[in-house]
C-alpha cells in the first residue's frame, strides 16, 4: 500500500508491485526510478508507458516483464534491451561512445546506463557508486566543444 501511495506506477520498480512481508526494499528501487526518469527525459515518456501504448498491453505487465526499448531500436535489438536479460552488459571497450552522430540520437553509453538501471532483478542493477562510475565514464568519452566545432566544418 505504501508503494502504491508513494510512487508513480510507470516509475515503480517491479519488486514494489507485490511486496511480501519481511522483504527488504533498498536503494535499487531508486536506481530503477532514475532509469525510468532518464529515459523519459531522453524520449519524452516513461519506457513502460511508451511500450504499453505501442503494444496495447498493461503497463504493470510491461514493468514486471521488463518490456521496453528505445524508439530507434527494432525487433532484433528488442531482446538486447529487455530489462530481464541476465547477461552482463557493462560498459565495454568503446561501447560507451558518448557523442551522437546526429541531433536527437541517444548515445550508446547513455542507453547502457538506462539498460543497467532497468534490469528487472534488483541485484543486477548498479549500486549508486557503480552508477556514478558509469556516468563519469560516459562523460569522459564525450567530445569537447572544440571537437564538435571541428566536426561541423
Amino acid at each position: 500500500d505504501q508503494a502504491a501511495e508513494h510512487s508513480t506506477l510507470p516509475y515503480r520498480a517491479p519488486e514494489l508491485f507485490d511486496v511480501k512481508t519481511g522483504t527488504v526494499v533498498d536503494t535499487k528501487v531508486d536506481i530503477w526510478s532514475l532509469g525510468c526518469t532518464l529515459f523519459a527525459c531522453l524520449v519524452g515518456k516513461s519506457p513502460f508507458e511508451m511500450r504499453s501504448d505501442e503494444t496495447g498491453g498493461s503497463l504493470s505487465i510491461c514493468v514486471l516483464g521488463g518490456d521496453w526499448r528505445f524508439p530507434d531500436e527494432g525487433r532484433e535489438a528488442e531482446a538486447k534491451t529487455r530489462g530481464k536479460q541476465r547477461v552482463g552488459m557493462g560498459l565495454q571497450n568503446g561501447s560507451a561512445g558518448a557523442g551522437s552522430e546526429s541531433e536527437g540520437v541517444v548515445s550508446e553509453g547513455v542507453k547502457e546506463i538506462v539498460r543497467r538501471c532497468l534490469r528487472v532483478e534488483p541485484g543486477e542493477r548498479p549500486d549508486v557508486n557503480e552508477l556514478l562510475d558509469m556516468i563519469e565514464d560516459v562523460i569522459e568519452r564525450m567530445p569537447t566543444e572544440d571537437e564538435h566545432e571541428a566536426d561541423d566544418e
